[in-house]
């Protein structure tokens, strides 16, 4: 009886000290990121939390084995670049991934996820990481994708997953039974439910759904990363320019563009209804605007593809509207230096594989905004020159 006794109060005191680590690990007891991360506006801005709410968040591990596991879901090799994140030598994860232990260690989604981009000069070139590049529309859609693709695959299980992590490092155990019983059932159910609410907090998706909302960056989660990429300096065009043509091109821009895309242009700011820009309306179907806001082209050099939904890869292409191609490759960063965008004609390059867009696709359609196509050729090259000094 005795005996009894002392196992019963054994598996009390067990069960109660289980209880009390899970309580701990998954309270929001937030640690601080480590001193690097703010040491720069730019570190700040490619790796800073933003902040981590209950729902939010992927459990590092579980973060870091899905691309191991799952490799076949991922349009190629490269782990998370292959979903067109950017990756700075050195960096133990792409830009717009922050890590920070909130109750447990996760990983969240920062501004740097849509507006960081990187690009390479030459083929045998190292990448270039640009903190913020204006305008830009990160590609969270792969990465929901992606994770929804995890979900549904019956290896996603906490065995499989424990596994693979065993091969990286040994949990303590209170994080083993943490990802056993709970935390990898859980976050495979946001996968299926709600992909976007774990990489984004709440102020983040409302700045996606409307990014000429000024309401989520006053907010303080994301107010510092909207006060630093003011001050983050945007990168000069990486190669020489031709300064007669360049000089050319800003007459041709000045009567063809700047009234919708010069700073204090008339209808700079202003929003441009669907029906005059003649671009694909069901790229708006999200976010049920009637139109796009004419913008600045600060950074135009880093925005490849263009159009507002990402159909058309270069300027050059743009500028030719009755060759625009059909279908490309996206996900190259390497410059397309005539055409003012990014190479898009190689399927993959060095063991990469770059993501297929059809523009015949719903919401791909490459139509549309159709100023400055009926320009002399000697003009259009004149433009794109100067384009590239924006």
């Amino acid at each position: 009886m005795k005996r009894k006794i002392l196992i019963l109060a054994g598996w009390t005191a067990a069960m109660v000290l289980l209880g009390f680590t899970v309580w701990y690990k998954l309270m929001r007891r937030e640690v601080a990121q480590p001193a690097w991360v703010s040491e720069t506006r730019q570190n700040l801005f490619l790796y800073g939390s933003v902040g981590a709410n209950e729902d939010s968040g992927i459990p590092y591990w579980v973060w870091l084995t899905m691309p191991r596991i799952f490799p076949e879901h991922m349009p190629g090799n490269g782990g998370y670049v292959a979903l067109g994140s950017s990756w700075e030598e050195g960096r133990e994860m792409p830009a717009g991934f922050a890590k920070q232990r909130v109750g447990y260690l996760r990983v969240t989604g920062n501004c740097a996820l849509c507006h960081a981009a990187s690009y390479r000069v030459g083929p045998n070139d190292g990448t270039e990481v640009v903190a913020f590049v204006p305008g830009r529309a990160g590609n969270v859609d792969r990465l929901r994708k992606f994770f929804k693709k995890c979900a549904e695959d019956p290896r996603f299980n906490s065995d499989e997953i424990l596994t693979e992590v065993k091969s990286a490092t040994r949990l303590q155990w209170s994080d083993y039974l943490l990802y056993k019983l709970y935390l990898v059932r859980k976050t495979r159910e946001k996968f299926l439910d709600h992909p976007d609410e774990v990489i984004l907090n709440a102020a983040l998706r409302r700045h996606a759904a409307d990014p000429h909302a000024q309401g989520p960056l006053a907010e303080p989660e994301i107010k510092a990363f909207d006060e630093a990429r003011k001050v983050i300096p945007f990168p000069l065009y990486p190669m020489p320019l031709d300064h007669e043509l360049v000089q050319e091109g800003k007459s041709v821009f000045q009567a063809n563009c700047a009234e919708c895309h010069a700073e204090g242009g008339k209808q700079t700011g202003t929003m441009i209804p669907i029906e005059e820009l003649g671009t694909d309306s069901d790229a708006l179907a999200r976010t049920k605007a009637r139109g796009y806001v004419a913008m600045p082209l600060t950074g135009l050099w880093m925005r490849g593809p263009y159009l507002h939904n990402g159909s058309v890869p270069t300027v050059g292409d743009l500028l030719d509207a009755q060759n625009r191609p059909a279908s490309f490759y996206v996900g190259n960063n390497l410059l397309n230096i005539e055409k003012l965008g990014f190479i898009s004609d190689l399927p993959g390059e060095k063991g990469l594989h770059f993501i297929p867009y059809d523009t015949k696709q719903s919401g791909n359609h490459n139509g549309g905004h159709l100023y400055g196509t009926k320009l002399p050729e000697p003009q259009k090259k004149q433009l794109i020159e100067y384009l590239k000094t924006l």
